[in-house]
């Protein structure tokens, strides 16, 4: 194999597309800041939480850890890999820590295919593993955001974020099922046979084929996609504990319906880690509920801190590798 990506030094080219994402994510903040909310406001609402609530959210981190790490060994197993719980978990809060600094929520997902990569000799076959584990988690999100809007349908009018999660709900199933679909395999083997291409058509064949895999194994994939749901229902219970140590008058059924737009917003490779783009969605999505977009903004921050922390337990855990 070759040397491990997450040690090699960054291209000057991928440095400065960091640099740029880095820029970006700090003028959104900033113009956020100036246009949406001052700082003294922000300091004003975090003065006011409730310490308890937010120690309660924090711990409900081990649980969805825990819920990962799991479901990534119940796929892996299912492919022939037999990789300890322990390795999983530190793997996860190792990708927290470059999830922290990497363009979007996936960014740690890198480190995760590598050390999967370990116990497989394989990267596209740790890939598709990761991204199977990635993507039943997305789908549930994408179930939460189709039934939570379904039941909130007598809202829409007044908070158009109904419609939004209806929509991509809705999208992000066919997209998932679009990929599943032999026409797809079809469009990729259509690809022209040009220099750049014909590795990218045999990687996406190749990975595809494994992915497909699952499909002989109902067992295990319905196994991990149960832990999904608790994972991803542990995630709203999160941000629904968050809500609450900010005392927001936020319906329990409506958190199904916002957090996976906040969630997925991130993924945008725009920004790092989704900063800028988060602080900026919960303030639109807020501002229909009423709340003042200080509150929104806190909210927000408060996760981005969890995270800082998760993180540098994750960049611990890194460093003792070495």
């Amino acid at each position: 194999m070759n040397e491990n990506p997450t040690r090699a030094p960054l291209s000057g080219r991928r440095l400065l597309t960091t640099l740029f994402k880095l820029a970006f994510s700090a003028a959104i903040l900033a113009l956020l800041l100036i246009f949406k909310t001052p700082v003294r406001d922000i300091v004003k609402v975090l003065g006011t939480v409730r310490l308890p609530g937010l120690a309660l959210a924090f711990s409900l981190h081990a649980v969805g850890y825990f819920a990962s790490a799991y479901r990534w060994q119940i796929l892996a197993r299912a492919l022939g890999d037999d990789i300890p719980l322990g390795f999983l978990i530190r793997s996860y809060l190792v990708g927290t820590f470059f999830n922290n600094f990497l363009p979007t929520s996936f960014g740690g997902d890198i480190v995760r295919i590598w050390d999967g990569s370990r116990y497989s000799q394989s990267l596209v076959k740790s890939s598709a593993i990761v991204v199977v584990e990635r993507v039943t988690g997305i789908i549930v999100l994408f179930l939460f955001a189709l039934f939570g809007s379904f039941f909130r349908l007598d809202m829409a009018h007044d908070v158009p974020v109904v419609w939004v999660s209806l929509v991509l709900g809705l999208a992000g199933l066919s997209l998932a099922v679009l990929f599943l679909l032999p026409v797809t395999e079809d469009l990729i083997l259509r690809l022209p046979e040009k220099k750049f291409l014909k590795p990218l058509k045999k990687t996406a064949l190749s990975f595809r084929e494994t992915v497909l895999l699952y499909k002989d194994k109902k067992g295990p994939f319905l196994k991990a996609f149960f832990w999904a749901v608790i994972l991803q229902a542990n995630v709203v219970v999160y941000f629904f504990l968050i809500g609450r140590a900010f005392r927001l008058e936020i319906g329990f059924l409506d958190y199904f319906i916002f957090v996976p737009i906040l969630l997925l917003v991130q993924t945008i490779p725009v920004t790092i880690n989704g900063l800028g783009l988060r602080e900026g969605s919960a303030i639109e999505i807020f501002k229909y509920y009423a709340i003042p977009s200080a509150t929104a903004f806190s909210f927000s921050l408060v996760d981005v801190g969890f995270r800082l922390i998760l993180g540098v337990i994750g960049g611990a855990i890194y460093v003792s590798r070495k």
